[in-house]
């Protein structure tokens, strides 16, 4: 877990610094700058740009479990960036083609007010692209053990343009068109910032190796990107598709005020999509190398450190969303319950751990494209069933149940196949635990003063909650971190 703990601490470091400064952007500024179909639309174009571009980018992500054989720092990894970027140019144009023909589908919603996603649907171009390729150079970047890169790039660079952006129109040195064009343009730095990074590393090269891939190689590559075609998007479309049909049903309004009240669940996510990064390229080597002690020892800790963390920061937000709504503006008071439903989905996923990294870069990494299609039968279904019953609430609710049911069938498939078995009585003591902690907040007296409120309730949250893990010894990373630390501060 050495080059898992600290890849994983770097990318969570730079993504929680980020995700601070998206939180402010969306909450404090964007949101009483911007109407909320105005918030609406930037979601859309967003959430759609990063689904087409994983349709584009032709399944060749799932090659990663196959990159082993490529690795060969002399040859420049015999060109394995010049086919990722030869295929995906390929589904790009492809991706235009469907753009054109299938304009008004997408767009289509059953309120009126699409006249704004219509004026601005032809960024989804420029954006798909950027996404595409950015993904492209951000995997070749994670092979090479270089996984932080790209969360910092991401999740802090990108989002620290965006604020830019927002303070110009803050101060009316852009209106809303003008800024639409300044927030394309830092939508497309990540792209050319990890492009520069990997040419300055000298890890650039788009020099192919056609003598490498014979029948064997090409049969492998093949198989792999079609699965990949089926499970590289699922998961995009699982996130996004509750946007998508928010849209459809209600509009660009009601997709702004659910858009920004997910955004505080999905807060919970980031130390599972950090520990994926780099845990993926791990995993798939011990694959190679029949490792099942060091695959079982990666799998136990990442339950165990996601639950703790994870849990910590969905009592953190829940226990102080009364604050968080004196906040926004008053349209958006309707998303309370949509922060807990995504927060529990994405609680669910990080109980279980790299399961999804497991399955995928296995030999049965085929079965891995069944519970995706599944999952997204699943999604569809339970948000037809859901919306229409509870609104927009019925979305997150559908989303929750979708990860719950997801998780549960890749953690038993694991069990029987491999005879994996994650979870010990840490794991159920620090669901008690968190659940015990959250209930002792609730008997704290609210506070006139919000600053005051989430300082008092937060700070009790966290000294007890932290200190309890430690002193339990819930998960022995977080202990020897501690010890570490303590042993640097002595030193000095």
């Amino acid at each position: 877990m050495g080059i898992i703990k600290q890849q994983t601490l770097k990318g969570t470091f730079f993504s929680y610094i980020g995700v601070f400064i998206g939180f402010v952007t969306n909450t404090f500024i964007l949101t009483k700058v911007l109407d909320t179909d105005q918030v609406g639309l930037i979601n859309i174009l967003t959430s759609f740009s990063l689904i087409f571009a994983q349709f584009a980018i032709l399944g060749f992500n799932a090659t990663a479990r196959y990159f082993p054989y490529f690795r060969n720092e002399k040859n420049k990894h015999n060109g394995y960036l010049f086919l990722a970027c030869a295929i995906s140019l390929i589904g790009f144009i492809l991706f235009v083609i469907g753009a054109y023909a299938f304009k008004e589908v997408i767009i289509s919603q059953k309120s009126q007010d699409n006249n704004l996603f219509r004026d601005y649907y032809w960024y989804l171009l420029p954006l798909t692209f950027a996404n595409l390729y950015f993904n492209i150079f951000d995997l070749y970047s994670r092979l090479l053990y270089d996984a932080a890169a790209g969360r910092l790039i991401r999740e802090f660079t990108l989002k620290l343009l965006i604020l830019v952006c927002v303070v110009l129109l803050i101060f009316r040195i852009l209106d809303f068109r003008s800024f639409m064009w300044l927030w394309l343009s830092a939508n497309l730095m990540p792209m050319l910032l990890m492009m520069i990074r990997l040419v300055r590393k000298g890890n650039f090269s788009l020099k192919p190796n056609f003598n490498f891939l014979n029948k064997d190689v090409q049969r492998n590559l093949f198989n792999l990107c079609l699965f990949g075609i089926l499970t590289g998007a699922s998961p995009l479309l699982v996130d996004n598709i509750d946007r998508y049909m928010v849209n459809s049903y209600f509009g660009l309004a009601d997709t702004g005020i659910y858009s920004i009240a997910a955004s505080f669940g999905i807060i919970i996510a980031l130390p599972t999509r950090s520990l994926y990064s780099i845990a993926y390229t791990v995993i798939a080597e011990s694959w190679i190398r029949k490792d099942m002690a060091n695959i079982h020892t990666v799998y136990r800790k990442s339950c165990i450190n996601q639950s703790i963390v994870a849990l910590f920061l969905f009592i953190l937000v829940w226990a102080n969303i009364h604050n968080a709504l004196k906040v926004l503006p008053p349209d958006y008071a309707d998303g309370v319950s949509i922060v807990f439903f995504i927060g529990l989905a994405n609680l669910f996923d990080a109980l279980t751990g790299v399961n999804a990294v497991i399955l995928a870069t296995s030999r049965y990494y085929r079965y891995d494209s069944f519970f995706y299609l599944a999952l997204v039968g699943v999604t569809i279904g339970s948000n037809l069933f859901f919306i229409p019953k509870f609104g927009i609430t019925g979305a997150a609710m559908a989303t929750a149940l979708t990860m719950f049911i997801f998780n549960l069938s890749r953690y038993l498939f694991i069990l029987f196949k491999f005879k994996l078995q994650p979870f010990t009585v840490h794991n159920l003591l620090v669901i008690v635990l968190g659940v015990l902690i959250y209930w002792l907040s609730t008997l704290i007296p609210v506070q006139q003063n919000l600053y005051l409120d989430t300082f008092i309730r937060g700070g009790f949250i966290t000294l007890l909650y932290a200190g309890s893990v430690y002193f339990l010894r819930l998960s022995s990373d977080i202990n020897d971190m501690v010890a570490d630390l303590l042993a640097k501060l002595k030193r000095s």
